[in-house]
């Protein structure tokens, strides 16, 4: 079995990380423990971040194909959304 990559310990990041993985915790969204493993790479953690934030909350994706995307996602995990 190939290694697992380890999320980070939240005493090891910087303070506007553990802000982004708080805020992430209280909407649910992106996955937090999605970005304690991107937290690995700090910078990447924080571009998809802040890509996440651009296309689910700032509005820059029209919201029929946030639903297309959200109703395909559940479909991909069996997931009865």
């Amino acid at each position: 079995m190939a290694p697992r990559v380890q999320p980070v310990d939240d005493s090891q990041v910087a303070p506007d990380i553990k802000e982004r993985f708080k805020i992430a915790e209280e909407r649910g969204a992106p996955n937090s423990m999605l970005l304690r493993i991107l937290a690995n790479n700090p910078h990447a953690m924080k571009m998809f971040y802040d890509s996440w934030g651009q296309i689910f909350y700032e509005g820059i994706v029209d919201h029929g194909l946030k639903e297309i995307v959200r109703v395909r996602m559940a479909r991909v995990r069996s997931c009865g959304y």
